[in-house]
Parts: structure tokens; C-alpha cells; sequence
């Protein structure tokens, strides 16, 4: 009598193999604070009713309503607030087979009640698991942490670190301190002893208890808030290489997410050129700057600089070695999209699958694809 065999399961590279793109920044909306009570300690229920926190808001914002108008649901007017409507109108619209759930709560990093704001994360991300990643396989979450109290970061990292659900540990680009400063070193001790990457995040700059948007202080427009972010991410990736975070931390990933990404080689260059002449005060670098960069560190695509021709931005791919460094972010919903189907589409195919897929599951490791349970 034939045996029956046992079915075939595919192995990881297989499975990698089948993916069309994984994006790193979709922005699911928490419809109310009031979906946190569940999660949250009663005794600081006060606190999310009558309107919510009282938090220190960011005072710029453009001319329109930050968000991409036509994908708004009737029945809530939000755009990202349902888990099924979101697979709809992103995931099976635009080819994308897995989601990475950034949210809309980073600027708990910079408001001035950390004991508040680490339960609140902590109750957010309790609800995240629980709406947006169990029932749905094609998302996974971020641990969203208190950078302005790392030792309760540590613990909420500790916390959730082995989740398969969670796949980063995610912080808000305002600070008021640099992220290479050992002031944060508990966050990454905690996210290396768990293998997840630490991504941080443009927002909130100039809000709470960041330093203002830009290095010469507060600009007039959203047009110059906006293209200044850049500024944030060069300071911290400079912090992170000088003050050794990738030399403690040597198999830390650290992400940029919509930060742009052509400042990149600008920075490699210029600590380069610096670091020969500078580097009895940096004794424990062991390598040129740039090489801890190119290790270390990954990079989101938007929002892309966009030049109207197109080689030159292929050039600047290039020179920070985008087939490993380059990771691709749509930013849904908010009104700079970058749709998937259109990117890059002057790139060659072998770097475009880098960015859309590969890079990105050597940026969050085997449980990008681990179930969530």
C-alpha cells in the first residue's frame, strides 16, 4: 500500500521569492483614544477622555488635508482606520503583500509626561496587536517606545520583543538629544538582545520637548518644514557613527523612515574626509565612518528626491550601494504617496526587487515572514 507523503512546505528563500513588495510605512489611524481604554491602566483614564491628552501639536501643516482625499472611508472619514479597508485600497490595489504598521503615534516621543506616554504606548500597542496584526497575516507592527525615558523603553522592548507580530522598534525623528547620545544605549541593548532593527521616524520636530525643525531654528512655512527634514536624520546618523552606537551595537539595523535618502552619501563623504584628521577623539572607531553606514544603516524611499532626470538620482542609488541600503515606504495615506506600481520604474529590475523586497527582509530578519501568533 503507497504511503501518502507529507505536503511540501516552501522554504524561506522560496517564500522571499514570491513577494512583490513589502512596504515599510503604512500609517494605520487610531479612530480614538478611547479604543486605548481597554489596554490602558485606569488610573490614567482621566487623562484620554474629554478630548484626549493634551499634547504639544506640531504647528505646521500644509494647505491641504494630509491625506490622499479619493481613499477615504464614508463611514469613519478616515483613510486607514479599518484593517480590511486598508488591504483594499493598499495591499491588493497596489501588488503589496506585506504592510509595516508605523502608525500615528510617534510624537509620544517628545511630549513631556513620559510616565503617561510610556503607558500609552504601551496600551497602543497592545490595541495594535490586537486589531491590526493577529487577525491579519499581511501586517506587522512596530513597538512603539519612549525615547525621552529608555529605561521604560528597555522594559517594553523586553516586553515584546519576541512577539513574531513586531518586527521594529520605532521612535519619533524630534529629540531633544542626539540618538547616538549613551543616553538611548538601553533601547538598542534591548532591541540587539531581541535581533529587531530600530527605525526612527520624521515627525513632531519642533513639538514637546524636541529641538526645533531645523539646525537655525523655526521656519515660516510647511514648505520649508518639509524639505528640511532631512536635517534630523543627517544629525542623527552622524551622532550614531561618532559616538560608536554601531561599534557597541555591531549587528544594530537602524532605519530612516521618510527622511529622503540622497543626504546619505553626502554624510559618508564628508565623515570621511573629516575622520582621518579627527579620529584621536573617536579612538574606538574601528572603521571609516562610512563603512558603519553601509553596514548598519537603511534608508526608506520616500519622500524620493526626484530630479527631472532620472539617471541622476540612479547615481546617487549608487553611491550609498542601494542594492543593500534602500528600502521602499509608500507613506500611505497621506498625500505624498509613492505609488509601488510606478516607482523607480526607470531602475534596473534587479534593483528595484532589492528595495521592493530583499533589503527589506534582510533590514527585519526571518519574522517579517513568521506567522503572527
Amino acid at each position: 500500500m503507497a504511503i501518502a507523503s507529507e505536503p511540501r512546505v516552501d522554504t524561506f528563500d522560496e517564500r522571499v521569492a514570491r513577494l512583490r513588495a513589502i512596504d515599510t510605512d503604512v500609517h494605520n489611524d487610531l479612530p480614538s483614544y478611547a479604543e486605548l481604554k481597554p489596554f490602558l491602566a485606569s488610573e490614567w483614564h482621566p487623562w484620554i477622555e474629554n478630548g484626549g491628552p493634551g499634547f504639544a501639536a506640531r504647528a505646521y501643516a500644509n494647505t491641504g488635508s494630509g491625506r490622499m482625499d479619493d481613499a477615504v472611508r464614508e463611514e469613519d472619514g478616515l483613510c486607514a482606520g479599518d484593517p480590511e479597508w486598508v488591504i483594499q485600497q493598499l495591499l491588493v490595489k497596489y501588488r503589496i503583500d506585506i504592510g509595516i504598521l508605523t502608525g500615528t503615534m510617534t510624537g509620544t516621543s517628545v511630549q513631556h509626561n513620559a510616565r503617561f506616554c510610556a503607558a500609552l504606548v504601551r496600551a497602543y500597542n497592545d490595541w495594535l496587536l490586537e486589531k491590526w496584526v493577529r487577525p491579519y497575516p499581511c501586517y506587522k507592527g512596530s513597538i512603539h517606545v519612549t525615547p525621552q525615558d529608555p529605561e521604560a523603553a528597555a522594559r517594553e522592548i523586553h516586553r515584546l520583543g519576541d512577539d513574531p507580530g513586531m518586527v521594529q522598534v520605532l521612535m519619533a525623528s524630534a529629540a531633544r538629544i542626539p540618538y547616538g547620545n549613551r543616553f538611548y544605549w538601553p533601547i538598542y541593548r534591548a532591541a540587539v538582545e531581541h535581533d529587531l532593527p530600530v527605525a526612527i521616524h520624521v515627525g513632531a520636530e519642533g513639538t514637546g520637548l524636541a529641538n526645533p525643525p531645523t539646525s537655525v531654528g523655526y521656519p515660516s512655512t510647511y514648505l520649508e518644514f518639509h524639505t528640511d527634514h532631512s536635517q534630523t536624520m543627517m544629525g542623527h546618523c552622524v551622532s550614531l557613527v561618532a559616538e560608536g552606537v554601531f561599534e557597541e551595537f555591531p549587528t544594530l539595523r537602524f532605519g530612516f523612515i521618510e527622511g529622503g535618502i540622497c543626504w546619505a552619501p553626502y554624510v559618508m563623504w564628508r565623515l570621511d574626509r573629516l575622520y582621518p584628521a579627527l579620529k584621536a577623539e573617536v579612538p574606538y572607531l574601528k572603521m571609516l565612518p562610512s563603512e558603519y553606514i553601509l553596514r548598519n544603516c537603511y534608508f526608506s524611499t520616500q519622500p524620493i528626491e526626484e530630479p527631472d532626470d532620472g539617471k541622476e538620482l540612479l547615481q546617487m542609488f549608487e553611491m550609498l550601494h542601494a542594492e543593500k541600503t534602500v528600502i521602499f515606504a509608500s507613506d500611505y495615506p497621506h498625500w505624498d504617496f509613492d505609488n509601488p506600481l510606478t516607482a523607480f520604474s526607470f531602475f534596473p529590475s534587479h534593483l528595484k526587487r532589492r528595495i521592493f523586497v530583499d533589503n527589506v527582509v534582510d533590514f527585519y530578519g526571518p519574522r517579517v515572514l513568521a506567522p503572527n501568533h
